[in-house]
């Protein structure tokens, strides 16, 4: 009998432990993404909660201004992705600190991306109390894309601290961004001749308007967005992947 009472309390110990470390378990395989929306777009809303397939939504707010913009908050853009920048850290190091044993994916576009490197940055050189480990990036339309494919961004073109002539006016200058973010994995996503991430063709002008919306339109052949086929798909190059010229739509009918 005392063996008997000492087998089932064993079993019902065992029972409790799992219990008990199945959902720290649980909690340790969450997938957080840390999101950072384009110029006039300070709430991440081009982000649609589907493209993260279950992973838990995290939203950079900052102004995302851009001076002389209509209907766009008219913060400068230095000053804008300055707020940005210590917003991310915050974000970066809260959601860190909810569940350490998650994992973490930056995500940046546009303005957006700008944020994203220097978050990434501070990251990879030990300047936020997280694991590095842990982390990973998603990039689209990188104005500070440093190498191609297809060609260089903006922010790689012009000196740091110019500006930037029409149709990129109030752009400034923040420099080519890094080739390697410390063994960070990341990958640059970029549209050929969007003139943000490319800016070193003569098509620059042209292909921001035509193609710089595209990684969150859909396309008219099968519906989907190239952001809503990458994001969470787990595919890092540690480099610039470039993307053919795009026919996209906006989700609305247009006039």
């Amino acid at each position: 009998m005392k063996k008997l009472r000492g087998v089932l309390a064993a079993a019902a110990l065992a029972i409790g432990l799992i219990g008990v470390t199945a959902p720290v378990a649980q909690a340790d395989q969450a997938h957080y993404y840390i999101l950072i929306g384009g110029t006039c777009d300070g709430a991440a809303t081009v982000y649609d909660n589907a493209w993260l397939r279950g992973g838990i939504r995290k939203v950079v707010h900052y102004p995302a201004g851009a001076a002389g913009l209509p209907n766009c908050d008219q913060t400068p853009m230095d000053q804008s992705v300055a707020r940005g920048h210590e917003e991310a850290r915050r974000v970066v190091q809260s959601s860190f600190d909810e569940n350490p044993g998650a994992e973490f994916t930056v995500v940046g576009y546009s303005q957006g991306a700008l944020v994203a490197n220097l978050v990434l940055n501070d990251i990879a050189d030990g300047r936020l109390g997280v694991d590095k480990s842990r982390f990973s990036a998603k990039i689209f339309a990188d104005p500070m894309q440093p190498v191609g494919p297809p060609g260089r961004g903006i922010s790689a073109v012009l000196p740091p601290g110019a500006g930037a002539p029409s149709p990129f006016g109030g752009y400034v200058s923040f420099g080519p961004g890094r080739t390697d973010f410390g063994g960070i994995p990341f990958i640059r996503y970029c549209i050929e001749t969007d003139g943000v991430c490319h800016f070193d063709t003569f098509e620059a002008p042209g292909g921001y308007f035509a193609q710089h919306q595209c990684y969150q339109w859909a396309r008219p052949t099968d519906h989907r967005s190239i952001m809503e086929d990458t994001i969470a798909d787990g595919v890092y190059t540690n480099g610039s992947h470039a993307l053919p010229r795009q026919n996209c739509r906006p989700p609305w009918p247009s006039a």
